[in-house]
């Protein structure tokens, strides 16, 4: 697809609400904002997602390195681990069954001074060291290929079930999968669309750990005739365990402390992490080298988007989509909510609080119907809060209080619904004896407020 850069022309009003007005099929913009590198999505007329980053890092999540143990805390079960100089991480022992030394054999046993290969899953948080996992997992469009967790196939819960057994299929042919259905473990079967190459590179690396596949969800929306498909799930599947022999040899002749992976662009993170490829249909940047990669990277795995350059030397890509003003909304505590109800959100060190108040809203004579109205909305809203600055860990949610049990439960549903949306795993438990709405959501890139302070 021929990619269109925008004219030189500066926007004339009515053009900038025509512009705003057409993002329903969504824009994905990539901008600089506060010094850093940006990304937002904007959808409906509204911010739902954003994320910040520098420009170049090694310890963004995702990077390799081969850490050195300084500590094995078996209190806690955990052990902590220097990954540069002076950069510790903290290492949970249950990610660490299976994992990779390079200094010796594993025998059950993790201790100070092994050297051991670790990812980075989650970055510092304000006191909090980054932690990492020996579990090291390589992806790419249609496979997450995963060192150290088992040996097993899985499949995103998205695909269908003819895909699923069209892939089991081809890998059972293959002789990938064993006869108890686990992903083989041989390096000559793992490496058989390679060439051979990485088996014989693997002899003298040492003991093979565990190694399971996810198939994700574009390998079944692959546009081949059945026969092309196969062939290209293989090649992809093969093109990735190559990946992780490469990095298996080069951890084995790479001394302690050195990053074998570095983390991917922040552009390319917020691609596969940030957003649902169906939430946007245009991406915009008005950074001409990145427009490039953005080309480049789009015509192989994104086609069908529509990729802009943004170029206007008297209205910026920011104040075209006002997106300082509604970054300052994100920031914000309170919340306003159609019906004159308003959010409150408070992070705390332990966990986050969100208040529901009725603020505006006037129950009148329908009051138990008019609190569950607002209380579904303010769920809607807390749903989108929750992605867009990226909260973590423990949240509870005050709702306003409800008489029946029945609205209770229907309120919980919704929300769960509401939730599965997020690209992050995030879990509706119950309702405490105090009517708080328990809410876990899985920890990783830091809270939009923190990424913006960080340095």
């Amino acid at each position: 697809m021929s990619r269109r850069i925008a004219p030189k022309p500066s926007v004339t009003l009515t053009e900038m609400e025509r512009e705003i007005r057409g993002t329903d099929d969504g824009k994905l913009i990539f901008t600089e904002y506060r010094g850093k590198s940006g990304a937002f999505l904007i959808r409906d007329g509204r911010l739902l997602a954003a994320s910040f980053s520098k420009r170049e890092r090694t310890d963004a999540i995702g990077a390799v390195y081969i850490g050195k143990i300084r500590h094995v805390a078996h209190n806690i079960d955990a052990c902590f681990v220097e990954i540069e100089e002076g950069t510790v991480c903290f290492l949970p022992l249950q990610k660490a069954e299976s994992p990779f030394l390079t200094n010796r054999p594993f025998d059950g046993r993790l201790l100070e001074g092994d050297e051991i290969l670790v990812q980075i899953e989650r970055e510092a948080q304000k006191n909090k060291q980054p932690s990492v996992t020996a579990r090291i997992s390589l992806t790419n469009d249609y496979f997450v290929l995963t060192l150290g967790a088992g040996s097993r196939i899985s499949f995103s819960a998205k695909l269908d079930r003819d895909t699923r057994d069209a892939v089991t299929a081809l890998f059972v042919k293959s002789g990938l999968l064993t006869t108890e259905g686990g992903l083989s473990q041989e390096p000559e079967t793992l490496s058989a669309g390679t060439g051979g190459q990485s088996a014989e590179a693997y002899a003298g690396i040492g003991p093979f750990p565990p190694v399971s596949v996810i198939v994700r969800t574009r390998a079944g929306n692959i546009q081949e005739t059945p026969e092309e498909k196969r062939g290209s799930l293989l090649s992809h599947f093969y093109a990735l365990t190559e990946k992780m022999f490469r990095l298996l040899w080069d951890a084995k002749t790479r001394s302690s402390r050195s990053c074998l992976l570095r983390a991917v662009p922040p552009w390319e993170d917020a691609l596969s992490k940030l957003v649902y490829p169906e939430e946007y249909g245009e991406i915009v940047t008005d950074d001409p080298a990145l427009f490039q990669e953005l080309n480049q990277y789009c015509n192989g795995h994104f086609p069908e988007k529509g990729l802009r350059l943004y170029q206007d030397g008297e209205l910026s890509l920011m104040g075209l989509y006002s997106l300082e003003s509604r970054m300052e909304a994100a920031l914000k505590p309170r919340v306003w909510l159609k019906s004159g109800g308003y959010l409150v959100i408070e992070p705390t060190e332990a966990l986050t609080v969100i208040d529901v108040n009725s603020g505006k809203n006037e129950a009148g004579k329908e009051q138990d119907q008019a609190v569950r109205k607002l209380n579904r909305e303010a769920a809607e809203e807390i749903a989108v809060q929750l992605r867009l600055r990226n909260l973590s860990g423990i949240i509870l949610v005050d709702f306003v209080n409800m008489s029946r049990q029945e609205s209770e439960q229907e309120l919980l549903d919704y929300l769960r619904a509401l939730v599965r949306r997020d690209h992050v795993k995030t879990t509706v438990l119950d309702i405490t004896p105090l009517g708080l709405v328990e809410i876990t959501r899985k920890k990783g890139n830091p809270p939009l407020s923190e990424q913006l302070q960080m340095t």
